[in-house]
């Protein structure tokens, strides 16, 4: 189908030219900027007429070989609450597959625009074991059609639905996968921006919705975290950390939608995936590890009590791999570890704390044992790998166990 066109922006602003997207010429800051938080500078107007010297095409390359070259737009995600809206959080996607400059969505994309044969596509394709593939397979008959009848009364959901759906075709297809990751980037930022734009406040019309979207949501973003694993160190650290940072945010609206959703059809589901159980560690694979947490000096008493906790929250994701070796549910500590740790042990990361950086590698064992699932696979391996060279071969000793696991007998540190 023909894209509608557009007229070009030739008075815009210095950063949206550079860029190569349209500008809405709104002064002092043009309504990109503004939300990517860029320096808004106009050009005068006896120079504002002149073509630009060059003009680059957006590609999208695959995620194993390369990352974007710019920072990606960011739009805000407002999350709501049932009283006051939440503080604005901003949702930055990662440094992995973006070779060129993001250009605005185009119309197929927006909400209200034309529909494609992509968009059909995605759609038929989806189930709800691809969103959240711990689930068994026997509920997507079941939770599949239900998942798409919400999202049919809100946009937001049904992009995001789209998006990942998207997602997932570029694993299963490599040599279409340029179009399809660019379409679910597209289709991931115009979820995000419908949904910022309706000030949502949970409700009973709407928890069902909030929840099944903070969740996919939160998927398609730790895909993308996984995928540029091939970055500089202390840009994967980065990333890591703002998608830590962003979900949750998200986990926010799940708890704001969990209370309401009793009454719900997607109430049986969350029922049997135990989301909100407590979990107690009860194994000993990270004994030595939480020994050496314990005596390590130097910590005060919070910062310690974060750490053996976050070490705690690995032990219970490993004993449910051991003991449920059957189902795929064992794999849901893998996907939530992350955010089911206090917000400081973030911080710790933030801060290249040593014993956090320890702590963050053995959650490569989680991943390792989840490389079956499509949004993980070899995503262990890359992820310790780096950690492994921010630490240095000072921390070998600490890492001999997660190393032995993910990267097999008799290596070293790199």
């Amino acid at each position: 189908m023909n894209r509608r066109t557009h007229k070009k922006s030739r008075l815009g602003c210095r950063e949206c030219k550079r860029r190569h997207i349209k500008c809405d010429e709104k002064r002092p800051t043009c309504a990109h900027c503004s939300i990517t938080h860029r320096e808004c500078q106009y050009v005068s107007s006896s120079t504002a007429t002149a073509p630009p010297s060059a003009t680059t095409e957006s590609v999208v390359a695959s995620p194993a070989s390369t990352h974007r070259s710019d920072e990606a737009p960011s739009p805000g995600f407002d999350v709501p609450s049932r009283a006051q809206p939440q503080p604005r959080i901003i949702l930055r996607p990662p440094d992995t597959h973006w070779t060129g400059e993001l250009s605005t969505p185009s119309p197929s994309s927006a909400p209200g625009g034309i529909v494609n044969m992509n968009h059909m596509e995605f759609l038929l394709h989806y189930k709800f074991s691809i969103a959240i593939p711990e689930l068994d397979n026997e509920f997507d008959s079941v939770a599949t059609p239900v998942t798409n009848k919400i999202a049919l009364k809100f946009p937001w959901l049904l992009h995001a639905i789209l998006a990942i759906s998207s997602r997932h075709m570029a694993v299963l297809n490599p040599e279409k996968s340029s179009l399809y990751l660019f379409e679910a980037f597209q289709l991931q930022n115009q979820a995000i921006s419908i949904f910022n734009s309706e000030q949502l406040h949970i409700d009973e019309t709407n928890c069902s919705a909030a929840l099944l979207f903070s969740s996919i949501l939160g998927r398609h973003m730790l895909v993308d975290t996984l995928a540029g694993l091939e970055s500089d160190g202390s840009v994967l650290l980065d990333n890591y950390c703002h998608y830590v940072q962003v979900h949750r945010g998200l986990r926010t609206i799940a708890s704001d939608s969990w209370q309401l959703l009793s009454e719900s059809e997607i109430w049986p589901f969350l029922l049997f995936t135990g989301y909100q159980r407590a979990r107690k560690a009860h194994g000993t694979d990270l004994a030595d590890l939480r020994r050496w947490v314990q005596e390590s000096q130097g910590l005060d008493e919070e910062t310690l009590e974060v750490c053996l906790e976050a070490v705690d929250l690995l032990q219970a994701g490993l004993d449910e791999i051991s003991s449920a070796k059957t189902h795929l549910r064992r794999y849901q500590m893998s996907f939530i570890w992350s955010v089911c740790n206090r917000a400081k042990f973030n911080d710790l990361v933030i801060q290249r704390l040593p014993q956090a950086l320890v702590i963050l590698a053995h959650y490569t064992a989680l991943l390792h044992h989840s490389q079956s699932v499509w949004q993980v696979r070899d995503a262990g391996y890359r992820f310790l790998h780096t950690i492994c060279s921010v630490l240095g071969p000072s921390y070998e000793s600490q890492l001999w166990w997660v190393r032995n696991l993910v990267f097999g007998s008799g290596n070293r540190m790199e």
